[in-house]
């Protein structure tokens, strides 16, 4: 029945953008962070023609209105052996579906309230699924805003609530968006942005997934705190930014128990678009203590850069590039292995997490239309340290250091297409094949990974 529903709902995004081409107006731009999206120009009644354009501007009073949005991804899955070949792996096919539903509710031009109920399932899995596959229905977000303009161009904002994070690349806090369930936060933040500056703190706990429905807590065990600063360089550089984040966190009751402990996470990035190069630099190390009393030393490096040409088909080619410390020596009183905190993964497959990986090679690709892009992605993947393991996205050690000598882990092999129909609805294939390496053949038990879903995501 359900998924009978969901076929009729496909054509839903058809009818939303039917009617509204009916008025010319600026093309629907979705954000990475819906609550970012700004629909004020819409309280022009000449503009607000089509149910798109209605669902976006509800005026309620003088300056009031309220600004509906949503999102429904289904997919299908194939699994094999995420784990490698080691402990209970889900087989075959499975099912998937998101769905998310908001309201952005502006009370005066300068506060206002955002809540979102966020419901993933999954179907069809061989063991029980996890907390990022199925939660069937929860509070994703609810804050309250209250803004004070500066001047042109300044402000400084005031938020408290449960709400989403999102920095640069998200490569220390994420969203979660490849898996079923997106992720949030119970936090306070203050932000200013002044020109070309922007900067603020945050603090507060993460939201700790439960299955079941509308009951997802606090996670007491989890408290940060952050600060950040990012300026856009302007002069030979105008389309880049430099950013510092630094990362308080107090971890208790981790997956793993390493990660256990009080961490300073510092992260500095530069990264822009000038002419056909895309470009993106991050360096991050991390000091503190475990709760074992070992003393913190870790660090992380990544790049992500190309070069497009200005041929038919914007073809690019480039490099990424991440590497993040393991430790060095289990016997001593030192901790080198990489905490990751909310960082997106490095596929999507939860298959590896960051601690102790090196994982090089190209990334390339295309768009032979204005609607489909098609990209690559090969990486070799090695252990940096011989005396740590590797680990799940959860943290879980997958493989000990003894379990093999090589540091060589596999070769990863990623391809992707998305085509996007129209402002509102998108279709996508995405498959990733990671192929044994030394180490786990050395480990024993060991198999090719291997990861596809089909999927469609309609937003509005």
């Amino acid at each position: 029945m359900k998924r009978a529903f969901l076929c009729i709902l496909a054509f839903f995004p058809l009818l939303i953008y039917a009617q509204d081409t009916i008025k010319k107006r600026p093309a629907p731009k979705f954000l990475p962070l819906n609550y970012e999206e700004d629909y004020h120009y819409l309280s022009n009644k000449e503009l607000r023609t089509g149910l798109w354009a209605k669902l976006k501007y509800i005026p309620l009073w003088k300056n009031g209105y309220i600004t509906i949005g949503g999102e429904i991804r289904p997919r299908v899955e194939y699994r094999e052996h995420l784990k490698y070949g080691k402990g209970n792996e889900d087989q075959g096919f499975d099912w998937q579906q998101r769905s998310r539903l908001w309201a952005d509710i502006h009370i005066l031009p300068n506060l206002r309230v955002f809540g979102e109920v966020q419901s993933g399932t999954t179907y069809e899995l061989d063991y029980n699924p996890s907390l990022t596959d199925y939660n069937p229905g929860e509070l994703h977000q609810a804050f309250a805003e209250y803004t004070v303009n500066l001047g042109v161009a300044s402000k400084v904002y005031f938020r408290a609530g449960r709400q989403e994070i999102l920095f640069n690349k998200a490569r220390l806090f994420d969203v979660r968006q490849p898996p079923n369930n997106r992720h949030s936060f119970d936090a306070g933040r203050i932000g200013v942005k002044s020109g070309a500056w922007n900067f603020g703190v945050i603090g507060g706990e993460e939201v700790q997934d439960k299955a079941g429905y509308f009951n997802d807590p606090s996670n007491k065990n989890l408290k940060f705190g952050a600060a950040h600063v990012s300026r856009k360089l302007g002069g030979v550089l105008p389309n880049s930014t430099a950013e510092l984040l630094y990362i308080y966190t107090d971890k208790k009751g981790a997956a793993n128990a390493m990660y256990n402990g009080t961490r300073n996470t510092l992260s500095a990035r530069i990264g822009g678009v000038e002419g056909g190069w895309n470009y993106d630099v991050e360096l991050v190390g991390q000091t503190g203590k475990s709760n074992a009393g070992k003393q913190i030393h870790a660090w992380y490096v990544a790049t992500e850069s190309s070069y497009t040409f200005k041929a038919k088909w914007k073809p690019f080619v480039g490099t990424r590039i991440d590497i993040a410390s393991g430790d060095k020596d289990s016997t001593d009183n030192k901790s080198n292995s990489y905490d990751y905190l909310w960082s997106k993964g490095m596929s999507w497959v939860p298959d590896l997490g960051y601690t102790n990986i090196a994982a090089v090679g190209p990334i390339f690709g295309c768009k032979p239309t204005a609607k489909l892009s098609i990209d690559f992605t090969v990486q070799e993947l090695w252990r940096t340290s011989k005396e740590d393991g590797i680990y799940a996205m959860s943290g879980i050690q997958i493989r000990s250091a003894s379990a093999g000598t090589s540091s060589v882990i596999g070769t990863r092999c990623v391809a992707k297409a998305e085509y996007q129909l129209n402002p509102f609805l998108l279709f996508g294939a995405y498959v990733n094949e990671t192929f044994k390496g030394e180490y786990l053949k050395q480990a024993g038990s060991s198999q090719n990974m291997v990861y596809a879903h089909l999927y469609s995501v309609f937003r509005f």
